[in-house]
């Protein structure tokens, strides 16, 4: 129990302080440390973010961070081919999977340690 609210408790603090949505954390600790299947892992995240993203939508909405009209065109392609990589994610081996995950955020992290990555005043 201890481990599983450290978990949230780094995944909401990275995800509110670096916009990383938590799932960099969420999943490898439940993986790892939880010993919760890749699958299962994936689908706890993903409801755990969704609530993080409600919290820091609001707030960064109140700091007038949010771009609605960006967001606007975003949303519904994100909600539509959030059902295909579902559907994906489950016809796939859990190591494949994991292996996947794994791959996205080394790339991330590589691309923005190396200024790859480059948003706006970065």
């Amino acid at each position: 129990m201890g481990i599983a609210i450290g978990i949230g408790l780094l995944a909401g603090t990275m995800g509110g302080m670096l916009g990383v949505g938590g799932g960099v954390i969420l999943i490898p600790g439940m993986v790892f440390l939880l010993d919760v299947e890749q699958h299962t892992a994936q689908g706890v995240s993903l409801a755990v973010i969704s609530a993080m993203a409600l919290v820091g939508t609001v707030t960064h909405y109140r700091q007038e961070n949010v771009r609605l009209k960006v967001a606007l065109w975003i949303i519904p392609a994100a909600v539509i081919f959030s059902f295909v990589g579902g559907m994906v994610a489950d016809m796939l081996d859990a190591s494949i999977l994991r292996q996947l995950v794994g791959g996205v955020i080394i790339m991330v992290g590589v691309l923005m340690l190396s200024g790859g990555w480059r948003g706006r005043g970065g």
